[in-house]
């Protein structure tokens, strides 16, 4: 490679970086606005908040290097043509492809360490945040005793417990009563002066040491003998408070949780059972058909043996058409599951290689547009990438519901705007240009 490729190369860094920092720091702030919500109501730690946020940046990663690399190329050729060195090389007899190689070689080593981090990398990463929201989402609240004094709590199993007035500060209560249910309904009441409390969040488990009270509760054994019992000291054990955050292992995984060759595993799994029950289909008709249709014995037609015309006929003809209808049931989940896992196999190729494809559409439009500034390089880059994500996202549904192959869904913005890319680098190549950024400038 000769110091002009480098010097191309170079241009297109600090626009690079500029955009993928500015792409991950959108990509960042939308995904606090949806979840630090449901985080800090949940009493989540700072450390367990970044560990989500870290896990999140790996498919943040792979949807922002493909469009930093379409800004980075609308805005490094922009800025050489501004400058007229664009056209002083072309005098020099350097070629508009001759500028462009070294470009598409980066983008296509980027796109292939993008296939191996979609298929090595994020993964993983998906897994183990969606296995932490998990976990969130079965914590319980956090706990805020003020604001409930004189309402009953009932976030513990088996307890109705109400605080007349809670000092936070030195963790007491004051007048306190509580109700203890058991499988056939109440079983006691406890009330108590006082109390003071103890959350262990290593044990999810929270003590309560109760000060001069009582215990009102039913026998047992003689259902109409009712005790109380005086104490000055009472301690209560509340188990599983739900106040830990308790991650489970979890070997099942979603589709955006596997790598491609996993996902080939799980659509040869399905298409054996799609066809076992494509099988199952042939004999059920087959023996319907078998049972119910005359036969032809000496020269003439004669009844189907053993059934009667009218109970017997239909009977069989309401099993057969159940059966049909749970066989065609199960042949279209296993046909959806196919083109959901295919759908993603293919999505991690195909955004890999939109790397190349925003070089083919950035490189010819920088030139073209001749006024390729910070505002201009974004307003096309935002233009091509809405249509690129408009033609992902309307694929995907429409692959998921099987209207067209999950190939053709997940191609398609690439084939469409690389068609489109290609078009205008040939344009560029030959020095037209199209792009009339004033009245009466030349075309």
């Amino acid at each position: 490679m000769n110091l002009l490729h480098w010097y191309i190369l170079k241009e297109h860094i600090a626009p690079f970086f500029f955009a993928f920092f500015v792409l991950m720091f959108v990509l960042v702030i939308d995904l606090m606005l949806q979840m630090m919500k449901l985080l800090l109501s949940k009493g989540i730690g700072v450390l367990t908040i970044l560990e989500f946020f870290f896990l999140s940046l790996a498919w943040m990663i792979a949807l922002a290097v493909p469009m930093a690399i379409l800004v980075a190329t609308l805005m490094a050729f922009g800025r050489l043509s501004q400058d007229n060195e664009i056209t002083a090389l072309k005098a020099g007899g350097v070629s508009f492809y001759r500028l462009l190689s070294p470009v598409l070689l980066s983008a296509t080593a980027i796109a292939l360490l993008l296939v191996i981090f979609n298929n090595d990398v994020l993964p993983d990463f998906n897994h183990r945040a969606r296995t932490l929201m998990s976990a969130v989402y079965r914590k319980k609240p956090a706990l805020s005793l003020k604001d409930r004094e004189g309402l009953f709590i009932e976030d513990f199993p088996g307890l109705s417990i109400l605080f007349e007035k809670v000092d936070e500060k030195k963790s007491k209560v004051y007048g306190v009563t509580i109700y203890e249910k058991g499988p056939e309904g109440l079983s006691a009441i406890i009330r108590a002066r006082s109390g003071d409390l103890h959350f262990s969040e290593t044990e999810d488990r929270l003590t309560m040491t109760l000060h001069e009270g009582e215990i009102h509760r039913t026998d047992p054994e003689t259902p109409d003998r009712y005790l109380r019992t005086s104490f000055d000291k009472h301690v209560l054990h509340i188990s599983d408070i739900g106040q830990k955050l308790v991650r489970k292992d979890s070997s099942r995984r979603g589709d955006r949780e596997m790598s491609a060759t996993m996902m080939r595993a799980k659509v040869r799994k399905n298409r054996k059972a799609l066809e076992k029950h494509r099988k199952m289909m042939a004999r059920v008709a087959q023996d319907y058909l078998d049972r119910t249709l005359p036969t032809f014995e000496d020269g003439e037609y004669a009844p189907p043996k053993g059934l009667r015309p009218d109970a017997d006929l239909l009977r069989t003809q309401r099993k057969t058409l159940q059966k049909l209808r749970t066989s065609l049931q199960l042949i279209d989940a296993k046909q959806r599951c196919i083109n959901k896992y295919s759908v993603e196999i293919h999505k991690k190729y195909s955004i890999p290689v939109a790397c190349i494809v925003f070089v083919l559409l950035g490189a010819p439009l920088g030139i073209m547009a001749k006024r390729g500034g910070m505002g201009v390089g974004f307003g096309l880059s935002v233009g091509f990438i809405v249509v690129y994500w408009a033609f992902l996202i309307g694929g995907e549904t429409l692959a998921d519901r099987q209207f067209i192959a999950p190939w053709l869904a997940m191609w398609a913005p690439n084939l469409f705007l690389g068609a489109v890319g290609i078009i205008l680098v040939l344009r560029a190549g030959r020095g037209t240009a199209f792009i009339r950024w004033k009245r009466g400038e030349r075309q």
